[in-house]
Order: C-alpha cells, then sequence, then structure tokens
C-alpha cells in the first residue's frame, strides 16, 4: 500500500475545514491512521513531498509508523522540510529520489506579551528544538551538535547529502534512466494555507449540520414510502 504525504502538515480538525474550503495538498494524523489500519501489518510505502507543518502533526506520524507492525518505507519524492522531516524518521527505511531536497530548521512560533510570556515562548522553542533533536539523534547516528548547527543554518541540502554526512536518510534510489538523460528539479515555496478563523469553523460546522439534516430528511422520505 502506498500513503501520499502531500503538501502541508495539520491537525485533523484543521484538515477537515481546509478540505472542505477546497484546499488538497494537505495531510494529517487520521489520514495516515486509517491507511495503517487498512494495511493490517503488510509493507507501507509513504511517498513524501511536503513543506513540513504542525511539529506536533509530524511528530504524531512518526509515532504512528513506529507503533506499526509491518515494514514502512519513507520515500521523499520532490522534498521533505521541517516537520516532514520527523514523520520519516519513524519508518523503518528512509529513502529518497535523485534530486529529492531536505531541509531542517529549528522550531518557530509565534508570541505576545510581557518579558516573563516572550521569555517562556523562548523557553518552550528552545525545549522543541531539543526534542526535535532527540528524534534526529536517535536515528541518524551523527554527533547532535552538528545536526543543531545543521538546524541553525536553516538551508536545503541534497538527498545525498542527509545521507551520507547527516544519516537523515538511509539511501538514495539509484538511477535508472539513459545515461545521457540529466536530471531536472525544480524547488518552489509552497504557497502558505490560511489560518483557520472562527467564521471559517462556524462555516464548516453549519455545512456538516446541514449535510446531517439532508441525510435525516432522506431516511424519513424512505421509511415513509415503506409505510
Amino acid at each position: 500500500m502506498e500513503i501520499n504525504i502531500r503538501g502541508e502538515l495539520v491537525d485533523n480538525e484543521s484538515a477537515f475545514v481546509l478540505r472542505w474550503y477546497g484546499w488538497v495538498d494537505i495531510a494529517c494524523p487520521m489520514d495516515v491512521s486509517q491507511a495503517l489500519a487498512d494495511a493490517g501489518g503488510e509493507e507501507v510505502t509513504l511517498l513524501v513531498n511536503s513543506p513540513g507543518g504542525d511539529m506536533t502533526v509530524g511528530t504524531e506520524i512518526y509515532s504512528l509508523l513506529r507503533r506499526y507492525p509491518g515494514r514502512t518505507v519513507a520515500l521523499v519524492q520532490g522534498f521533505a522540510a521541517s516537520a516532514a522531516t520527523l514523520l520519516i524518521q519513524g519508518a523503518t527505511v528512509r529513502q529518497a529520489e535523485p534530486g529529492a531536497l531536505i531541509c531542517i530548521h529549528n522550531p518557530s512560533l509565534v508570541a505576545e506579551g510581557d518579558y516573563r510570556e516572550l521569555q517562556g515562548a523562548s523557553d518552550s522553542a528552545r525545549n522543541a528544538r531539543e526534542a526535535i533533536l532527540d528524534i534526529y539523534a536517535q536515528r541518524s547516528g551523527a554527533e547532535r551538535s552538528a545536526l543543531g548547527s545543521l538546524m541553525n543554518r536553516d538551508i536545503w541540502i541534497s538527498a545525498g547529502q542527509a545521507a551520507e554526512e547527516y544519516g537523515l536518510i538511509d539511501e538514495v534510489l539509484a538511477w535508472d534512466g539513459p545515461a545521457d538523460e540529466p536530471l531536472a528539479f525544480m524547488a518552489a515555496a509552497a504557497a502558505p494555507l490560511p489560518r483557520i478563523t472562527n467564521k471559517m469553523r462556524a462555516a464548516y460546522a453549519e455545512h456538516v449540520a446541514a449535510e446531517k439534516q439532508k441525510t435525516l430528511a432522506k431516511l424519513r422520505q424512505k421509511q415513509l414510502e415503506l409505510m
């Protein structure tokens, strides 16, 4: 079975709302959880092309993969950045296509308040960084200091560098096309998802309620027809 991890990583509730508004390239934990349940222990390949997103979504999918009883392969097809690099660490085997890109960086957050609240936010971001390093260091075999320095640089690296210098990938798949055919790729910044507002959530809730009413009305009509 193949599981597509496309676009930004978002929480389950946000996924429901965003998909209703028309966004397609997003991934959430419930998608992976359901696909793993359907696979029933058989080998699963995750096809990854994601700029990342919510750190805790990445770590939740990482945990789902670690707990799965079957073999899992994470294949980076285009790029894996930010939280997407966390989830692939939960796979049994971490692969990348030639030309794939990897990016790890320090976690960021939005904070406001007085000096105590801002200091607390800074401490939280530093602690989140340490949690991320725990995941990378456990799988990579690279020095924690080297991984931390890479996070500070916040740059794109090739799949080869990710594998050979930092251990973030196990292998880069061999190129099996014609020898004289150049390999080309294009890296583009992902368009940011909109911040989900209370108005958007309310509109989605009204939509769900209306759909339920339609379903109930159809059921009542069928019952009347059978009487």
